[in-house]
């Protein structure tokens, strides 16, 4: 790693991050321009922040949604989204362009995605795959962080994708109420449709919303092996 992206990297723990980690996506531009179209062009590099979620928090919601994990949700995306706000100015004063992409800002029809791929960003830095629950998975702490994303042209030193290591692991299938998640290890450039079913996973956080207030679920995050308390 070189000096540039060490200081920015000590810089980011500073602030609160657990993990970060170098995306380059200059070649991945074909499906950048496929999904956002010119929208990140001048940005050929990304920077993945984790920040941990308190793994017995996360455990409780395994038998339903807690006010705690709703609490701490909302909790982990302010620290990113002052992290990744701090970061790009950190960024903007040594002369590079750099854009923060808000921890949750939901869009599209489902409200089920971003203006910017968090999970692609640390993918592709290495950070940990895309399991069969369409979470991240690192090797550490399983599911259990959430992302922010800060897009720039500053030239960073990229890490290397992890391959899924999900094998015959059907557990976050096997607790998903609605039978959303279909059982299929991530492939590249592979349809989300064939690996989540949006429509039922979206239904069901409805009702939730209905009976307890807010759209919480996280059953497949409780239920994941790794970084799981022994």
């Amino acid at each position: 790693m070189n000096t540039f992206a060490e200081e920015l990297s000590a810089y980011l723990f500073t602030l609160g991050a657990h993990k970060v980690g170098f995306a380059d996506l200059k070649p991945h531009r074909q499906w950048l321009e496929s999904v956002y179209s010119q929208q990140w062009q001048d940005y050929p590099y990304a920077i993945s922040v984790a920040v941990n979620f308190p793994r017995a928090v996360i455990n409780e919601v395994a038998f339903g949604p807690t006010l705690t994990y709703v609490r701490y949700y909302d909790a982990l995306n302010t620290a990113l989204d002052h992290i990744g706000f701090l970061g790009a100015e950190w960024l903007d004063t040594r002369g590079y362009k750099a854009y923060p992409i808000p921890a949750s800002q939901m869009m599209g029809e489902n409200h089920l995605q971003g203006i910017f791929s968090h999970r692609a960003t640390a993918r592709i830095a290495g950070l940990g795959w895309v399991g069969k629950s369409c979470s991240i998975i690192t090797p550490d702490r399983g599911p259990r962080q959430r992302f922010c994303t800060i897009m720039t042209n500053a030239p960073l030193p990229a890490g290397q994708p992890l391959q899924p290591r999900c094998a015959s692991c059907n557990l976050c299938t096997q607790i998903c109420p609605v039978q959303a998640i279909k059982n299929v290890i991530w492939q590249e450039e592979q349809p989300l449709s064939e690996r989540l079913d949006t429509a039922a996973c979206y239904e069901f956080l409805l009702g939730i919303r209905k009976t307890f207030g807010k759209s919480v679920c996280g059953r497949c995050l409780a239920v994941c092996p790794f970084g799981k308390d022994k």
